[in-house]
């Protein structure tokens, strides 16, 4: 009875325990008979042992919900969500309509569809110029003395945006200026809108550079000394408002043929006055032999395979009154002798026709870099009263030619370059006149967004006034330049 009664009593919290722990009771009570106390030890132990069981897993609850682990768990989901935000893939799934923006050789916006992108480019140059003159001009009013020059400007300071709109296809570049040379005041370079038919074929129309000759056609940020070559100064067509057909042929050809307002005449519109009913005619052809395009004049990236191109160009105006442009000429003796001027002035081209070709190569490999350019312009008055024919004497068909040839090589690779040029204007009725110019440059970062440059020049009586070159017609140049560019 009383071995009943416990077994009863032992059974009492079998709710509790595992299905083994019953089997192990059940497996006590069937045993043979023994002492009684033995028995209630062995169901004591149990209870015991499962009371243990119990108490760990009490723990391992209590381990689960405490601070710490949650602050370790809220920790790493915060890193899980850190490295899924570092993905661009996945911010770009997970806000497709934001716009995204960086820098990429210039700051940019754009949508995420990337149908919209506006690029945002910079571009500043601190000069120092120091220049000994002749002590007077004859070409000066009252032959008044012409002091040295020394002194800083800002010769460059540019806001320049280009993008696409809805598609790649259409493109737009808007560059203003605000150098010194202009009173600090804003002027618009470019401004202009480009539609890709195909690599082969694309429309360009606005205000842009007329598509004549490579030195003038290469950045100013991205040429090999301070400034252009003497006699690009006088034979580039500057800038004019274009309607461009352009493209590039099984990818070694290129060509441009353009219907311009004039040549230099970038202000004029069917409301001015100055506009004659005649449009002027420019075409360039381009061969890539090697490589290809060259964009820049030094080899700053050491090619390391040859790069050869080879140009020509031609261009043409019958001007009845356009604005611009003026050329300049060589005084006849007989009116120089007389007024003791100097060799050289400027004439309106109303009533003229000009012509002009070109022809130019540029080699680049390894450091070493190679440019070689050569124009002729001819110039013939269509009567007696023009400017051309009054001021010159002349009748008949002027010829002026006019050329450069410039290399340069860094003895340090991408980083410090040399770099020598001779340039000249010839058959200008016997005044020719010849430029020499040493230079270096040197890359701190191996880019174009940061160079400082230092050149001389030297120029014995220059044809034409530069504002951008810093000389006077007909002065006698020494001109030593020192230049910081900053670009972004």
């Amino acid at each position: 009875m009383l071995l009943g009664i416990l077994v009863a009593v032992g059974l009492l919290p079998l709710s509790v325990f595992g299905q083994g722990d019953v089997q192990a009771i059940k497996g006590t009570v069937e045993e043979p008979a023994g002492p009684l106390v033995d028995q209630v030890e062995r169901l004591e132990g149990l209870l015991e042992t499962q009371r243990a069981r119990i108490r760990s897993l009490k723990d391992r609850v209590a381990s689960v919900h405490a601070p710490s682990s949650e602050a370790a768990r809220v920790a790493e989901v915060r890193q899980v969500v850190r490295d899924l935000m570092d993905d661009a893939g996945f911010r770009e799934q997970l806000y497709p309509d934001l716009q995204q923006a960086g820098y990429d050789k210039g700051f940019y916006i754009k949508s995420a569809d990337e149908a919209f992108l506006l690029n945002v480019n910079g571009l500043i140059r601190v000069r120092w110029t120091g220049q000994n003159r002749q002590s007077d001009n004859p070409r000066q009013a009252g032959r008044q003395r012409q002091d040295d020059i020394n002194g800083f400007e800002v010769e460059e300071l540019r806001l320049i945006l280009t993008g696409h709109i809805h598609t790649p296809r259409l493109t737009y570049k808007l560059q203003v200026d605000g150098d010194t040379d202009n009173a600090n005041g804003w002027r618009t370079w470019d401004a202009y809108a480009t539609y890709a038919f195909a690599d082969e074929v694309k429309l360009t129309a606005g205000l842009l550079k007329i598509p004549f000759g490579r030195q003038r056609l290469v950045s100013k940020s991205n040429l090999q000394f301070i400034n252009r070559s003497l006699p690009n100064e006088i034979f580039n067509l500057i800038r004019s408002i274009n309607a461009i057909l352009h493209g590039t042929l099984v990818k070694r050809l290129s060509y441009a043929v353009a219907v311009t307002n004039g040549i230099d005449n970038p202000h004029d519109s069917p409301s001015r006055e100055q506009l004659d009913t005649n449009f002027a005619y420019a075409a360039r052809l381009v061969a890539h032999i090697l490589g290809g395009p060259i964009r820049t004049e030094s080899d700053l990236a050491y090619s390391k395979d040859p790069q050869l191109e080879a140009g020509f160009s031609f261009a043409y105006q019958d001007d009845n009154g356009d604005r611009r442009p003026n050329v300049p000429y060589s005084i006849p003796d007989r009116i120089r002798r007389g007024r003791g001027l100097g060799g050289n002035a400027m004439a309106d081209l109303t009533g003229a026709d000009l012509s002009q070709f070109g022809a130019d190569a540029a080699f680049r490999y390894r450091g070493f870099s190679a440019t070689a350019e050569y124009w002729l312009r001819a110039i013939d008055g269509d009567s007696a009263f023009s400017d051309w024919e009054r001021l010159t004497g002349r009748n008949d068909t002027t010829h002026q030619q006019g050329g450069y040839v410039q290399a340069g090589y860094f003895i340090i690779p991408k980083k410090l370059e040399l770099a020598a040029r001779l340039g000249g204007v010839w058959d200008n009725d016997g005044d020719d006149v010849w430029e020499y110019t040493f230079g270096v440059n040197y890359f701190p970062w191996g880019s174009y967004n940061v160079l400082l440059q230092a050149d001389f020049t030297r120029i014995a009586e220059a044809p034409i006034s530069s504002s951008s070159s810093n000389w006077s017609q007909n002065d006698e140049i020494n001109m030593l330049h020192v230049q910081l560019q900053v670009a972004f």
